[in-house]
C-alpha cells in the first residue's frame, strides 16, 4: 500500500477514538520513507501522532483538536500528517515520545524532530501549526544545517557512552536507599501522585528480604501490595488491575487495563503469597488471572490481547450496571513482549494455585509465537495481526528478551527440553544480533529485520539503554550459562552489566531490575537438580515446588545428582539435590526442597532495617 492510499484508508489503518470524531479526516500518512520523501519534495514538516488504543487523552485529541475544522484544514494543507500506534511502534516511540501520550512530534524530512508536545486543546494547536509552518518555510535552510549539527553531536554522545567500568559491588545497596527513600510510608508504593505500581522495586525488595531479612524493605512491599489491592487500582467486579491511579492513596485510577501491567502483578502477587505465607494476595492474583483469560485471551489461544481501553462511566458502575452497557473496547492485538510476560505468569500460577490448565495456555502461546513469529537471525517479532494471526516489526529488544525469560521460566515448570532449546537459540541471537558496541542491548541493527525499520530511523539514535531490559537480559544470560554453558553468556551478562555501571544510580528505584542481576552476578545461582531417572510423580512433586517458591536465583533442571554429592556416601541417590557456590545438599521431598531452598537463601528476619 502506498502513502497516499494509506491516506484514505481511514479505519482499516489507522485507530481512532471509539467516541465520535473527525481525526479521519486528516491525511494521515503511514510511517514510512514515502512521507519523509514527500515531505522533502514539498518543503513541508511531518506532523508526527504517536497515540495509543488506550491511551484517554489521545481520544481527547481525536474529539477535540483533530475534530476541529480549521486544524483539520491547516495539516493537510501545509504538513505531512503521520499517525502511529505507540504499541505497535516502539521504536518510533522512543525516539519520538514527548513525555506521554499523545505525542504530537514536528519532524524535519530527514526525520530530525524539532518541535513536540503533548496534548494540546484546539486553540493551542491551530496557533502552533500556523508558526511552525511559517517558520520552516522562511527559515528551511537554517533550521535544516541546525539539525544536521545537532545531529552529529548526539551521535557522538551516544557513540561515547561506553565505558570501561566494572560491575559495582554496592549496586544493591544504592537501589535498596533509593527505594526506601522514595518508599511513601503512609500510603505504599514511591513517591505521592500518579501512582504506579512499582513492579521492579518491588521484586527487588523481596528478593532483599529473603536474602538479609530487611524488615523495612520487607514492610515496604507489603504496604505497597495491600495498598493496591484494597485501593481503587484493583477492579473488585471483573478483577485485573488499571493502569495507574492519579491520587496518592490509590484512588481515581485511570481506567486502562494493560495486559503487562496485570501479568506482572499476577506474577508478583503470587510470589508474595510464597514468601510472605499470604493466601489473600494469591486470591487477588487469581482474580487478575480470570480477568486476563476471560478478556484478553485470544480465543485460538494462540496469545493475549495488549488492552482494554478506559471507560469511566463503565467502571464507575456495579456489575449490574455495566451488564446494561458495552464493555469498553479491547486492542485485539497480540504482542510477543506482554504475551511473554503472561506466560512467565501463567507457569508460576499453575504450580501456586495448582491449576495445570494454565501451563497449557502458556505452552499454546509459546509454540504459537515460536512457529509463526520467529525467524533466524531477527528473533520473535513484536506483535500478530488478527484475525490471521500474521507477524509484523523484528529487531525489538523487549520481544526477545521477554521471551528467553518465557522459555526459560517454561523449561523449569515442565522440564521440557525445546524450551531449553529454544532459550538456547534465543540467547545466541541476543549476542549475535542486539549487543551494542558498549555492551548493553538495542535494537537490532535494520538488516536483522529487513525493511520492517525504514531507514529513517537508522540516523536517529535512542536516547539511552534500557535499564530494565538490559538487567532483565543479564539475568537470563547468566541462568543459560549454567544450563549451556561455553556460548559466552556468562562473559555477555558481565559485560552489560559493567557497561551500565556508571548510569544505573541515575536511574534511582527503575534500576531494581538490573540490581538483581548484578546480585545473581556476583553471588551466583541457587541450583535445584532434579534426577531424570525415579518416581515421576516425586519428580512433579519437587519440581512444583521448587517452580513454586520464590527466589530470583533460583534454577530449576534437569540433570543426573550423583556428580553433587560426597564420594563416600552409601545412601540412595536423592531425587534431587539443591546447590548454591561451594554447597550441596540432598532432598527427598517437596518439604524439604523448600527447607534447603530457604537455607540457602538467608532466614528471613535475620537483617536489621
Amino acid at each position: 500500500m502506498s502513502d497516499m492510499d494509506a491516506a484514505h484508508s481511514g479505519e482499516e489503518e489507522f485507530r481512532f477514538s471509539p467516541r465520535p470524531n473527525r481525526a479521519g479526516d486528516i491525511q494521515w500518512r503511514v510511517w514510512g520513507a514515502g512521507a519523509f520523501e514527500e515531505a522533502e519534495r514539498e518543503g513541508k514538516l511531518v506532523l508526527l501522532s504517536i497515540s495509543a488504543v488506550w491511551c484517554h487523552w489521545c481520544h481527547v485529541m481525536d474529539e477535540t483538536s483533530y475534530s476541529e475544522p480549521e486544524v483539520i484544514e491547516r495539516v493537510n494543507r501545509d504538513y505531512i500528517p503521520v499517525r502511529v500506534d505507540s504499541d505497535r511502534r516502539p521504536d518510533i516511540n522512543r525516539r519520538y515520545n514527548q513525555g506521554g501520550w499523545p505525542t504530537t512530534a514536528f519532524l524535519l524530512p530527514s526525520g530530525r524532530a524539532v518541535a513536540g508536545l503533548t496534548y494540546a486543546p484546539p486553540e493551542q494547536m491551530k496557533s502552533l501549526l500556523e508558526r511552525l509552518a511559517t517558520v520552516y518555510r522562511d527559515r528551511r535552510d537554517e533550521i535544516e544545517v541546525e539539525a544536521a549539527a545537532a545531529a552529529v553531536q548526539e551521535r557522538e554522545l551516544v557513540e561515547s557512552a561506553a565505558v570501561d567500568g566494572e560491575v559495582d559491588p554496592a549496586t544493591a545497596a544504592n537501589v535498596e536507599a533509593a527505594i526506601l527513600e522514595s518508599w511513601d510510608r503512609g500510603c505504599g508504593g514511591v513517591g505521592e501522585a500518579p501512582k504506579f505500581p512499582p513492579v521492579g522495586p518491588l521484586e527487588f525488595a523481596m528478593a532483599r528480604y529473603l536474602g538479609a531479612g530487611s524488615q523495612a524493605l520487607r514492610s515496604f512491599v507489603v504496604s505497597t501490595l495491600d495498598a493496591m489491592n484494597m485501593g481503587e487500582l484493583y477492579d473488585r467486579v471483573e478483577g485485573g488491575f488499571f493502569r495507574y491511579a492519579t491520587a496518592r492513596d490509590w484512588s481515581a485510577p485511570h481506567y486502562e487495563k494493560m495486559l503487562s501491567d496485570n501479568a506482572a502483578l499476577i506474577y508478583l502477587y503470587l510470589a508474595a503469597s510464597q514468601l510472605f505465607g499470604r493466601p489473600d494476595y494469591s486470591e487477588t492474583a487469581r482474580g487478575a488471572l480470570d480477568y486476563v483469560l476471560g478478556r484478553l485471551l485470544d480465543d485460538e489461544q494462540r496469545g493475549f490481547f495488549g488492552s482494554q481501553d478506559a471507560d469511566e462511566k463503565y467502571y464507575h458502575r456495579d456489575e449490574a450496571g455495566r451488564e446494561a452497557l458495552e464493555p469498553p473496547a479491547v486492542d485485539r492485538t497480540i504482542y510477543t513482549d506482554s504475551t511473554s510476560q503472561m506466560i512467565s505468569a501463567l507457569a508460576l500460577a499453575s504450580t501456586v494455585l495448582d491449576d495445570p490448565g494454565l501451563l497449557g495456555i502458556a505452552e499454546r502461546s509459546a509454540d504459537f509465537i515460536w512457529r509463526e513469529g520467529f525467524r533466524h537471525g531477527a528473533g520473535v517479532c513484536h506483535y500478530f495481526e488478527l484475525p490471521d494471526g500474521s507477524p509484523a516489526l523484528w529487531g525489538q529488544p523487549a520481544d526477545q528478551v521477554n521471551y528467553l525469560r518465557a522459555m526459560i521460566d517454561l523449561y523449569q515448570a515442565t522440564t521440557d527440553g525445546r524450551f531449553l532449546e529454544r532459550a538456547v537459540e534465543m540467547g545466541r541471537l541476543v549476542l549475535e544480533r542486539y549487543l551494542a558496541g558498549p555492551g548493553w542491548i538495542r535494537e537490532a541493527p535494520p538488516e536483522a529485520g529487513g525493511d520492517d525499520v525504514p531507514g529513517v530511523l537508522g540516523d536517529i539514535p535512542t536516547d539511552l539503554p534500557d535499564v530494565v531490559v538490559n538487567g532483565s537480559c543479564a539475568r537470563c544470560l547468566l541462568a543459560l550459562e549454567s544450563l549451556s554453558p561455553g556460548h559466552g553468556f556468562e562473559d555477555a551478562a558481565r559485560r552489560m552489566l559493567a557497561s551500565l555501571s556508571d548510569k544505573y544510580r541515575s536511574y534511582t528505584y527503575f534500576a531494581a531490575e538490573y540490581a538483581l542481576a548484578v546480585e545473581l552476578l556476583l553471588e551466583g545461582l541457587v541450583e535445584v537438580r532434579v534426577a531424570p531417572e525415579g518416581s515421576n510423580e516425586l519428580k512433579k512433586e519437587i519440581t512444583a515446588a521448587a517452580a513454586a517458591a520464590f527466589n530470583p536465583r533460583k534454577l530449576v533442571r534437569l540433570e543426573t545428582v550423583e556428580d553433587f554429592l560426597p564420594i563416600d556416601t552409601d545412601t540412595t541417590p536423592p531425587p534431587a539435590v539443591v546447590c548454591s557456590p561451594g554447597r550441596c545438599q540432598p532432598v527427598f521431598s517437596a518439604g524439604e526442597l523448600t527447607e534447603a531452598l530457604a537455607s540457602l537463601a538467608g532466614a528471613p528476619g535475620s537483617g536489621g532495617e
